[in-house]
């Protein structure tokens, strides 16, 4: 544990909140009435689904999104159970939920968080997973003993851990110092809390020391599970990013390689933006790819959505795009049937490829 490894101070912290509930009252508050309460759990679960895509996007959802890739049904059903319980949220009968007065003053003490979910689409847990299986093989080094058991069962991550492992001197005691080193700087000079550093070392297994489970974490802290995740990845989000800004860490570079999402649009729809920019026709891209046109027509909209300066003309003859998507802002909605309604001429499609481009909404994911 890094605790032991590399004698960092920390203290576990008191405060106690709610803060996915919040998270969660914060999407339904930022969705407007014009999605049902299936949505932020699609959100929160990273499907790259294009409605989903869309929505991250057009409503200010990208810190959020991702940041529980394993959420199951049930557990977000009994969540939201509760919340309905505590009078924070109502749903009606077309499953559309709306804050209470209550839920707002909660929504409202949601602490500022620093999330990118977009950017790292649960792709953190994959560093933190090489990071673990390291510094346990290196204390397991260092203590003379080359038998244990891998605290990563993931057998991608023991293969990954042992191809970069033949490849460096990890049994020197030069390379497990400048190990130590990096992982003291980069903790210390990330914009990390202390809060951050616990949960991160108190997770790691070494040489005699096993990590705490969430469940031990949360009972220590007096705090709810999925509130020690966040927290979590808030800390692991934080340390990426000094990783990524700085070229002193070497080896924490390489345990982070491929875990930025560095091309925003999904690998389906990369496929089709590859045959789009070699001058294939929608309709050719929809023959050789074999998809639905729906599909294809989402793929678009991902494509414009990430790219502003993206050319949607040829599907809007005689027409000037920036001319409908002003016209477009002068509407206070997303949701495309109240745009059908002022706009009865245009298409879904067209609708949602003026959405991706109005632009309007702030891409940050917390008030």
């Amino acid at each position: 544990m890094f605790t032991l490894l590399f004698n960092i101070n920390t203290h576990l912290w008191e405060d106690s909140c709610v803060i996915f509930e919040q998270i969660l009252l914060n999407i339904v508050d930022r969705l407007n009435g014009e999605r049902t309460i299936s949505a932020p759990y699609h959100l929160l679960r990273g499907k790259r689904s294009g409605q989903t895509i869309q929505d991250v996007k057009s409503y200010g959802l990208t810190e959020t999104f991702s940041l529980f890739p394993k959420l199951s049904k049930a557990n977000y059903d009994q969540v939201v159970k509760k919340m309905v319980e505590k009078r924070w949220l109502t749903i009606d009968t077309q499953s559309i939920p709306t804050l209470t007065e209550t839920g707002r003053d909660m929504k409202n003490q949601l602490p500022a968080l620093s999330l990118n979910g977009w950017l790292y689409r649960g792709n953190e847990m994959i560093f933190f997973n090489r990071l673990s299986l390291l510094t346990q093989t290196l204390s397991h080094v260092a203590a003379g003993e080359k038998s244990f058991v891998p605290v990563q069962k993931d057998e991608k991550i023991q293969r990954w851990v042992r191809t970069y492992l033949k490849e460096k001197p990890f049994t020197s005691k030069a390379f497990r110092n400048q190990f130590v080193q990096e992982v003291k700087e980069c903790l210390s000079a990330s914009t990390t809390l202390d809060f951050h550093r616990e949960l991160i070392t108190y997770r790691l297994s070494g040489f005699g020391v096993t990590g705490f489970t969430w469940q031990q974490l949360a009972a220590d802290l007096n705090q709810e599970t999925m509130d020690v995740q966040i927290r979590f990845i808030e800390g692991i989000h934080l340390v990426l990013n000094e990783i990524f800004s700085k070229t002193s860490y070497p080896i924490l570079s390489q345990l982070s390689k491929d875990i930025r999402s560095l091309n925003p649009l999904t690998e389906s729809a990369s496929k089709t933006a590859d045959l789009y920019n070699k001058g294939f026709s929608f309709k050719q891209i929809t023959d050789i790819r074999q998809l639905k046109t729906s599909t294809i027509e989402d793929h678009f909209v991902e494509m414009t959505m990430n790219n502003p300066s993206f050319d949607i003309s040829s599907f809007f003859e005689n027409e000037v795009v920036g001319e409908l998507v002003e016209s477009l802002k002068r509407i206070p909605s997303n949701k495309l049937r109240t745009l059908k309604e002022h706009f009865p001429t245009y298409t879904y499609f067209q609708l949602r490829l003026l959405l991706a481009l109005r632009g309007d909404v702030n891409d940050n994911g917390f008030d």
